[in-house]
């Protein structure tokens, strides 16, 4: 089978989304599938087309940003479309490209959606939601044959918000690495020295990681921290985000210093994402205070190396995480604050392991490239 990509992101820009799928492609072209990828160029450094020489996969990338690859990957898209016999495209700027190609080329076209926040555009941007959720809708008004949904949270989502049809939709779960996502990986002798190296050897430690955006509920986690150095005298939080200069940023950094709050923060410089995991095993309890999610890596892989975990009842979040869990109100500082008590005094779910293998990922998305509506 001959499969065309049409991502608006691929490596090395390396996020949780695009490692997915260049393990997805990795692993069909072991099972003797042709794969060729369209991208977009967001570095100039890149070259345009590139060929790997030991997967012979083809790179094509179109100059510039994300949002102008929408327009700039068509005529090459609709080339390539030719050679192919699927086009498999994602949420969010390389859908509408990926039906396109389809609607010159013919060729079936399938779309894995990553997220679909419907109402909530509002809730999280005010009046500018309107324009988000427009793009949003606009998205799902064109034609696709297979809609590949993240979770069934997801599905239903698309089944509320936009009238996705049932026969359209399949929910194929993402995958986690548990040969890699493994505790015995992570030498106690590296989680030691972090602790030492930040001086927590004495301190009740919990850690947020991730990206400040939108959904993941950072200001909550901050504002949750008055209250549990209440109850915990020797709490200490580790932070581990990007620097952002949005709104909401400014709000955790106003928060901090108004509740004078630096001494029970300790700031990591944003580490490479397989040292990350080192620095969540340093601490003893990671913190997911996501407002909504449709899959979230973070909290499987947290969840594969055996941490303890507290995260939002929210969304998707209740069908991905096992084991020893305190699940938190979202929007709610004192329902986090409650749940870090909790595992303080040794009180927690416990929820049966739960496994995303890529053997089913695969398996299920070749059954989608090879089923009739």
């Amino acid at each position: 089978m001959k499969i065309l990509f049409v991502l608006d992101l691929y490596k090395p820009h390396v996020w949780w989304v695009e490692i997915l799928f260049e393990n997805i492609i990795t692993r069909l072209v072991e099972k003797w599938h042709e794969v060729k990828i369209l991208t977009s160029r967001y570095d100039k450094s890149l070259p345009e087309y590139e060929k790997e020489k030991e997967t012979w996969i083809e790179i094509y990338r179109t100059w510039g940003s994300r949002y102008r690859f929408m327009i700039a990957c068509l005529r090459k898209g609709i080339q390539l479309a030719k050679w192919a016999d699927i086009i498999h495209g994602t949420t969010y700027n390389s859908a509408i490209p990926a039906s396109l190609i389809w609607k010159f080329s013919k060729k079936k076209v399938v779309l894995t959606c990553h997220e679909i926040f419907g109402q909530l555009w509002y809730r999280f941007m005010g009046w500018k939601g309107f324009f988000f959720k427009m793009f949003e809708s606009l998205i799902f008004k064109f034609h696709y044959d297979k809609i590949i949904c993240v979770s069934n949270y997801t599905k239903n989502c698309l089944r509320i918000h936009f009238w996705v049809k049932d026969d359209t939709l399949i929910t194929i779960y993402n995958w986690v690495d548990y040969h890699w996502w493994n505790r015995k990986n992570f030498p106690g002798s590296e989680i030691k020295a972090i602790r030492e190296k930040h001086h927590l050897q004495e301190n009740y430690v919990w850690i947020f990681f991730g990206r400040p955006g939108i959904s993941k509920g950072l200001v909550y986690f901050v504002k949750a921290i008055p209250e549990i150095v209440k109850n915990i005298p020797t709490f200490k939080a580790l932070l581990n985000v990007s620097e952002s200069v949005n709104n909401k940023a400014d709000d955790v950094r106003k928060f901090i210093k108004g509740h004078q709050l630096e001494d029970y923060i300790v700031r990591i410089w944003w580490v490479k994402y397989k040292e990350l995991w080192n620095y969540i095993l340093a601490a003893d309890v990671a913190v997911v205070p996501s407002l909504v999610e449709w899959f979230w890596f973070a909290a499987a892989e947290t969840c594969a190396i055996e941490q303890q975990l507290i995260c939002s009842n929210v969304s998707a979040l209740t069908e991905v995480v096992s084991g020893k869990i305190n699940f938190a109100e979202p929007w709610n500082p004192h329902a986090i604050a409650e749940a870090m008590i909790n595992f303080y005094h040794w009180k927690y779910q416990e929820i049966p392991r739960k496994e995303f293998l890529w053997e089913e990922n695969i398996n299920q998305t070749l059954y989608c490239y090879l089923s009739e509506k």
